[in-house]
């Protein structure tokens, strides 16, 4: 795949390969990854910390557009595996200006807080760099959301500003700080 790897290169999921770590594996989504990703995607506090809503549509209606979004070739999307189990999601996105946006969501309650999110964003950054040639990976997070907020830090991200996002959560505005991690 070496030929390939230029900044945003259209690589399709079928086309990825497993980023190992030492306590996750990210590896592309499968179709019976749907039922799994849909319940994470109506958790109520899953969507708050996004400031989005709870996903409402059918399962099908879910499975049409999450099979269509993981084969996006502009987005590179991974199942985060522990424990012999999917326990999240982890997304490149957004590839523009010799960088991307990165979103990450640890999916079963009990898992959260277990330094899965850490290590998969360590993989993800490496991927970017090494494997796609970027310069730089950005991510966001609201403001009360110190989970992530640890995560982008121990990951070597910097804050480099702030802005405010009308969460569709519950209709109030919040503070969104803005990271970016550098290739060095």
């Amino acid at each position: 795949m070496a030929g390939r790897e230029k900044e945003g290169a259209d690589i399709h999921a079928e086309e990825l390969d497993t980023l190992r770590g030492g306590e996750v594996s990210l590896r592309p989504p499968r179709e019976e990854d749907v039922e799994t990703v849909y319940e994470w995607d109506r958790d109520p506090e899953l969507a708050a910390w996004n400031g989005r809503a709870p996903v409402s549509v059918s399962l099908e209606a879910a499975r049409r557009d999450y099979l269509l979004r993981w084969e996006d070739p502009g987005v590179k999307t991974f199942i985060i595996e522990a424990e012999g189990r999917p326990v999240g999601l982890a997304t490149l996105y957004d590839f523009r200006g010799g960088g991307c946006e990165l979103g990450i969501k640890i999916g079963p309650e009990e898992l959260r807080g277990r330094g899965y999110a850490t290590e998969a964003v360590r993989l993800l950054v490496d991927y970017a760099f090494q494997r796609l040639g970027l310069r730089v990976v950005r991510g966001s997070t609201l403001a009360h959301n110190r989970r992530m907020r640890r995560v982008f830090e121990k990951c070597g991200f910097e804050r480099v500003g702030e802005g405010s996002i009308l969460s569709r959560y519950d209709n109030r505005r919040y503070a969104e700080v803005f990271y970016e991690r550098r290739r060095h």
